[in-house]
């Protein structure tokens, strides 16, 4: 593996000293109060904790970088420079023997150039992490979310034989937006259309839809880019175990999540008295199957992620202990997108793979349709086939005819291809855009078109460009 090079934090030895000397006085006196706070939270404490220090002479101003001791001890010490940084997606600390290691968004998986001098430097940023968290001491296993929001597995001894092994993984600051994920490949332009019409429903029947894919393959990122595509006036519940799930700029969001009162059956048997109009679990494990498929059998909407590696494996998955769903009950379902990493030239790349459309049961199985499937000759994803029965059931929910239905999907493709050109792809401008067309549809639309149209020579350089980038990949 390659090193990726981080700018790190230098004491000389004498600071290094002082500084963590103070850290760990500082930890043991605001142990109780430390927990849960934020970073701003904890930088003032640390401040007003070293300025006592330096008043009562514990400490010599000259000893210390004031700013920067500050930082250190309200932060993660050695880790900041990592912890900073979006373009990094999970850290990887196996004992203090090994430098610490990233999966970079780019990049993949890499060694830094950050090392932990000892067992007990490594440990002393355990202990920290743990305080931080709030989180219970004397477990071997410890899966906590740090107050920033990442989420940390910590793996400790005896468990983990003879050193502590950390796990961190992170999230962007700002999360992609459809526009975001058609631009990086993700999204092929014209299966986004068809999911918007979905998600959407015309108002009257969004379809339910589970995501799948392998483990860190952007199941969540996916649902999360898709979520604004419904309506404002909807009710939403999100139901989940570790807090992934955005939804902000929803006015009636009402947000659950796990905790020794309620587990993840709890929650979502509770989210049908909360009257929903649309039901999200993070991600579908265990007994919650069944509560949610049955509340899309109850006329709510249903959308969340389980891990599987494709629609046949989800659907398996959902019928076998120990979500034990009846088969005959999972034809509620709609549509199953199945996202995953694939390898493309020198590095791994998420993408959408393959919509399966779920059919009846024939000879006690269930059929599944599918809409689009990726080719890795070609490495791109290809449409196979519009999924007839899903636009028939919004058809005669909303008095449409199929062809009228199809021809709104081409409008959305053009919508999303306008936002793509004109690189509308903030979530605010996205979330404009999409309640626009929604409150005023038709000058919305006479304003993408005229865009498009007078955009001609760009959209062809645009698609040529998008070509040659598929084949050099």
């Amino acid at each position: 593996m390659e090193t990726f090079k981080i700018k790190k934090i230098e004491f000389n030895e004498k600071e290094k000293r002082t500084v963590m000397a103070m850290e760990n006085k500082f930890l043991m006196t605001n142990m109780s109060e430390l927990a849960k706070k934020g970073r701003e939270e904890r930088y003032q404490m640390a401040k007003e904790f070293i300025e006592e220090e330096i008043e009562k002479k514990d400490i010599s101003e000259s000893d210390i970088n004031l700013k920067k001791s500050i930082e250190y001890l309200s932060g993660y010490g050695v880790m900041d420079p990592i912890l900073d940084r979006d373009d990094i997606e999970e850290v990887l600390i196996n004992g203090h023997e090994s430098p610490v290691m990233i999966v970079h968004r780019q990049f993949g998986k890499c060694y830094t150039n950050v090392e932990f001098t000892s067992k007990e430097d490594l440990m002393a940023l355990v202990n920290k992490i743990i305080i931080f968290c709030g989180a219970k001491k004397g477990s071997a296993i410890i899966d906590e979310i740090l107050p920033e929001g990442p989420r940390i597995n910590l793996t400790l001894p005896p468990v983990s034989f003879n050193k502590p092994l950390l796990t961190i993984r992170k999230y962007l600051r700002e999360l992609p937006t459809v526009v975001d994920l058609i631009r990086n490949g993700t999204l092929p332009i014209d299966m986004t259309a068809l999911l918007w019409i979905c998600v959407d429903g015309f108002n009257l029947a969004p379809r339910n839809m589970l995501i799948t894919g392998g483990t860190s393959s952007g199941k969540t990122t996916l649902l999360n880019s898709l979520l604004p595509f419904s309506r404002e006036r909807e009710r939403i519940v999100s139901i989940e175990d570790t807090l992934e799930i955005d939804l902000h700029y929803c006015k009636d969001w009402c947000r659950t999540t796990t905790t020794e009162f309620a587990d993840m059956e709890k929650l979502v048997e509770n989210s049908l008295r909360l009257r929903p109009d649309r039901v999200i679990v993070g991600e579908v494990r265990g007994n919650e199957a069944f509560n949610l498929i049955n509340a899309m059998n109850l006329g709510h909407t249903g959308m969340g992620t389980i891990h599987a590696d494709n629609a046949r494996d989800a659907l398996l998955k959902l019928s076998a202990p120990p979500m034990n769903v009846d088969p005959e009950m999972l034809v509620i379902l709609d549509l199953i997108v199945v996202v995953n990493r694939v390898h493309e030239k020198t590095s791994d790349v998420r993408k959408m793979t393959h919509i399966a459309e779920v059919g009846d049961i024939v000879e006690g199985r269930i059929q599944l349709g599918s809409v689009c499937e990726y080719n890795p000759k070609l490495k791109k994803t290809e449409f196979h086939r519009f999924p007839a029965v899903t636009i028939t059931k919004i058809s005669e929910a909303v008095g449409l005819e199929p062809k009228e239905i199809i021809n709104e999907i081409r409008k959305r493709e053009g919508i999303l291809e306008y936002m793509l050109l004109n690189d509308i792809s903030r979530e605010a401008e996205v979330l404009n855009m999409i309640n626009t067309y929604y409150t005023k549809p038709d000058k919305t639309w006479n304003k993408v078109l005229s865009g498009l149209k007078k955009m001609s020579n760009k959209r062809k350089m645009m698609r040529e460009y998008s070509t040659a980038s598929k084949k050099e990949d």
